[in-house]
């Protein structure tokens, strides 16, 4: 019977080899919030939230490693750095193992724990790794596995519980001849390291009972935290306290030299007769927030909640150094805005039902291209919370405003935050008198330098707002909405070539206004409505002047904005398309939380569970479906694009950080002035495709040999056109040098580049 019991529950290695996404992506992850430290004598080796660094302690280089190089970009738990083997281990939250070889260029994914039926979700979390000649015992939630370093690959998996129940495991450690785990609820177990039969549960004795948190060798003794406060050391199976700290453990970790206990606002050094020898707090930075920390040759290195890695010296530590990649403040980005060669994030948020509590607390980051990141602190955005939408002053990019669903609009010039306008001190309305719920959302500048926003729940609510004078212009929007104090929230917000203005309801559908008569107009969607439909969540207008819907049940579109204002119940389409044959609506019931438009008018759709959709201009053809199964994204639920006219860049705001894919559609020059072609030349082990940029709106361009046959024709939507080298579609083109004629629009400016292929 326990031989059959061992064949049930033994995990079988499945795993995976990931590949290196650097030539197309670029990873913008934040490494301020630390969830572990593994350390050896030469380099620091960290856990973020969803990615990992090494900090080389002689030369002070920081290298990072994320989805770009192969790892999930899920929540990362554990981190183990094995010298011996020269390998990284990562565990995450659902499961998951990544294991990165120095001399191999893959991550190696094990899938089993995750994949594993018969264990619960919430018990699938790796807690801990310890490691001896190359066996690692991985601590998890449902018990402990062994990991076989000279093979990747598991071995015997232990239920330690009472009747080889599954129970969680937060750590484990080697001790003289004996393997110890400690358990939340189940007290400290013990069996001999080398028996053969530890998979049978009756070889685990519990020598304690109670809440045990840690385990650490130190000083040749084995120490453990009992419940949140106590340091206690085990000999035999005899508990003694060492240590009765005032505040809940964060942490505790121990050298050859020194035992580190993290609390919530400092760390503590012991000597090895538990002497404190120091106590490091930090009151240069706001919120120090240490989680945990370990020593290597008298430095400590302690990671923080929001501040990333800092180093100080052990005994009496005053002068703190960041020992952290550069990046945004969280890796939870909600909003992302392009403008004037700068990337700015937002991190506040609301749910689905557009509700922002508990409300989110976080500051703005802004990437500037080229150069590198600025943050500005939630300590320093004048109390506002959750900051949802950037918009920047076109006619002054310095000037930047952000709506947040709660609190107002926040003005920042020059980085700095300014003002904050809400019901008190401005027109802007809250829908709950008395209270400060001032929900703005969406906004856009018109040709005039005016900002139109929506201000949710309220009868007025679009609004035009004037940075100059702060004077507010009120829109009444109940002619066409019953009681919009019923609706849950307005969402996106975008203008037309004509300056009409277009947001989207949570519950109304689409809202047009048309400034130049002042008539509004509701365009529902269509005889299939439904409660989904009519919850837009996302608005885009392409070079077509064409109005794309993102709504939490689907894609549709409103063909020509300027009728919106000649019908009396103007109504939106869905797109339809052929899959094998048979007729099926682009992306049925998806949840579109936004659609843009880049310089070929292709749009990129984000969705909340399915990634980034890619299509053709009128939406027949998918030219690309990116999700972490094919891609670095991060998550599948993808909440904002924002696109770099001038590059082609595309950059993603997903609930597990920020990413960039490397477009090459650009925005349409003014004039044929520098168009490129590239790669050029085409070498024979390129299979991709050649850009040609820098052309105007509607260019025609046409490729032939250099004896005049024509091979490819396109008139371009944007700034740029892709060719695939081949003739019309038929087949590659031979070796040779082809010239590439533009034509603008009018015919009145041309210009000619040749382009050589090398097969």
């Amino acid at each position: 019977m326990r031989f059959l019991y061992y064949i049930l529950i033994c995990l079988i290695s499945f795993y995976s080899t990931a590949q290196s996404f650097n030539n197309q992506w670029v990873g913008h992850y934040s490494y301020s919030h630390i969830n572990d430290i593994s350390a050896t004598n030469t380099d620091i080796y960290v856990a973020s939230e969803n990615s990992i660094y090494k900090y080389d302690i002689a030369t002070q280089d920081l290298e990072t490693f994320s989805s770009i190089n192969g790892l999930s970009g899920q929540s990362i738990s554990a981190i183990h750095r094995s010298e011996e083997f020269s390998a990284t281990i990562i565990g995450y939250e659902n499961g998951l193992i990544e294991v990165i070889q120095d001399d191999v260029e893959n991550v190696t994914t094990l899938i089993d724990i995750r994949e594993k039926p018969t264990i619960d979700p919430d018990r699938k979390r790796i807690n801990h790794f310890v490691e001896k000649e190359g066996r690692v015992l991985v601590a998890t939630g449902f018990g402990i596995v062994e990991l076989r370093l000279d093979n990747v690959e598991f071995g015997d998996t232990f239920f330690i519980g009472a009747g080889g129940t599954q129970i969680n495991v937060l750590q484990s450690i080697f001790f003289e001849n004996n393997i110890y785990a400690v358990t939340p609820g189940n007290g400290i177990l013990r069996a001999e390291e080398n028996n053969p039969n530890l998979v049978d549960f009756s070889q685990w004795t519990t020598i304690a009972t109670g809440d045990f948190r840690t385990i650490q060798v130190f000083n040749n003794n084995l120490y453990v935290q009992q419940n949140t406060n106590l340091i206690r050391r085990l000999v035999g199976n005899t508990l003694s306290t060492v240590l009765t700290l005032p505040s809940t453990i964060e942490s505790n970790r121990s050298s050859d030299v020194y035992f580190t206990v993290t609390l919530s606002d400092r760390v503590l050094v012991y000597n090895t007769n538990f002497q404190e020898i120091s106590t490091i707090t930090n009151t240069s930075v706001d919120d120090f927030g240490p989680t945990i920390a370990t020593v290597v040759d008298d430095q400590i290195y302690i990671g923080t909640n929001r501040n990333g890695m800092l180093e100080t010296t052990a005994v009496n530590g005053t002068t703190f150094v960041s020992r952290t990649p550069l990046g945004p403040l969280a890796n939870s980005p909600f909003g992302i805005t392009f403008s004037d060669n700068n990337l700015w994030v937002s991190y506040g948020e609301h749910d689905v039902l557009f509700n922002p509590f508990p409300l989110k607390r976080e500051g703005i980051s802004k990437l500037t291209i080229g150069e590198s990141w600025t943050n500005i602190l939630r300590e320093n955005v004048l109390g506002a919370t959750s900051l949802v939408h950037i918009a920047v002053n076109p006619f002054d990019t310095e000037q930047v405003f952000v709506s947040s669903f709660q609190d107002g609009l926040l003005e920042l010039n020059e980085n700095v935050a300014t003002n904050l306008y809400n019901s008190v001190n401005s027109g802007f309305e809250t829908f709950t008198p008395g209270t400060e719920n001032t929900r703005l959302n969406g906004a856009a500048f018109n040709s005039d330098g005016n900002l139109w926003i929506v201000n949710s729940r309220i009868n007025n609510g679009l609004k035009l707002f004037n940075p100059e004078t702060k004077e507010i212009e009120n829109i009444n929007i109940n002619g066409v909405i019953a009681n919009p104090i019923a609706d849950p929230g307005f969402s996106k917000l975008v203008l037309d070539r004509r300056g009409n203005v277009f947001f989207g309801s949570g519950s109304n559908g689409v809202i047009g206004y048309n400034p130049s008569d002042g008539i509004v107009r509701k365009i529902n969607a269509g005889n299939d409505s439904s409660f989904a439909l009519e919850d837009v969540r996302s608005l885009a207008v392409d070079q077509n002047n064409q109005l794309w819907i993102g709504t939490r049940g689907g894609l549709r579109v409103f063909f020509n904005t300027a009728n919106v204002f000649e019908q009396i119940n103007p109504s939106s389409s869905n797109i339809v398309i052929l899959d094998n044959g048979v007729p099926q609506e682009l992306l049925f019931e998806q949840f579109i939380s936004d659609i843009e438009v880049d310089g070929s008018n292709n749009k990129w759709v984000a969705t909340g569970s399915s990634g980034v959709f890619y299509l053709s201009p009128d939406g027949q053809e998918t030219l690309a479906h990116y999700t972490i199964e094919n891609s670095p994204l991060p998550s599948n639920t993808v909440q904002d694009i924002a696109i770099d006219g001038n590059t082609g860049s595309v950059y993603f705001a997903t609930v597990n950080g920020l990413i960039e894919f490397k477009g090459t559609a650009t925005d349409p020059e003014e004039n044929l002035e520098n168009v490129i072609a590239f790669p050029n030349p085409v070498k024979p082990n390129y299979s991709g495709v050649v850009t040609i940029k820098g052309l105007t709106t509607r260019a025609n361009v046409k490729i032939t040999d250099i004896e005049g046959n024509l091979v490819y024709e396109q008139i371009a939507e944007g700034g740029s056109i892709q060719w695939d080298t081949t003739a019309f579609g038929k087949h590659r083109v031979a070796s040779g040098v082809y010239l590439i004629l533009v034509t603008g629009d009018e015919q009145e400016e041309t210009t000619v580049s040749k382009l050589m292929i090398i097969r």
